[in-house]
């Protein structure tokens, strides 16, 4: 029988829409649960320590939600489908201030190889095998932590010479993931709200550069 390692890292606050979901949660009874609120610190620290305390659990699912990352549906229903690697789409505020351009996009990814860059995955209807997702909330089988390759330092940064960040701790286990040979999901039925703090008058030229 499957049972679900829920966990919400933070720093100590959690958004009240995550507390609803949390709730909402412990009313399905089709799985056993296991919730937990670290707040390690850095992040990948933290994400490192949930591994470690998953694989000594008799749990077969993680399922993680950032404090600030809510999911519009139940994603527990996401646990049937017995996938490696399943991500619930997170809308994201990004704005650089150029015309035309379209300041919010789901974390999905598809790997651009000419460019040597990740590109926003345009299919966004139903369950996708991707080539990366953000990592705000997923659902991750047991196996894929079984792996030796993927129980040293998963999420583990990647940066250049100069110590600066290529790669980001969700995309790097995406890539981690894939190379020991696990699937990357995206299901676009299960999207998740973000809450983030913006500008409004970054919005509105936003905004105003779409008219």
């Amino acid at each position: 029988m499957a049972k679900v390692f829920v966990t919400v890292p933070n720093l100590h606050w959690i958004h009240k829409t995550v507390v609803h979901c949390l709730l909402k949660l412990q009313l399905d009874r089709r799985y056993p649960l296991r919730i937990e609120m670290p707040s390690n610190k850095p992040l990948e620290n933290l994400q490192h320590h949930i591994v470690r305390d998953f694989l000594a659990s008799d749990c077969t699912h993680w399922l993680t939600i950032d404090d600030e990352n809510p999911p519009t549906r139940n994603p527990l229903d996401l646990v049937e489908l017995d996938k490696d690697i399943i991500g619930l789409p997170t809308p994201v505020w990004h704005y650089e201030g150029k015309p035309g351009e379209r300041p919010i996009y789901w974390n999905v990814y598809r790997w651009d190889g000419a460019a040597e860059a990740y590109r926003e995955w345009t299919v966004r209807e139903g369950l996708q095998k991707v080539d990366a997702v953000g990592g705000g909330c997923m659902v991750i089988h047991r196996r894929v932590f079984e792996h030796p390759q993927m129980q040293r330092a998963p999420f583990a940064r990647r940066t250049d010479e100069f110590g600066r960040v290529d790669r980001g701790n969700d995309l790097s286990f995406c890539e981690r993931a894939r190379a020991a040979g696990f699937e990357v999901y995206a299901h676009f039925g299960y999207p998740c709200d973000h809450m983030v703090e913006v500008s409004l008058n970054e919005c509105a030229r936003a905004i105003n550069g779409l008219t």
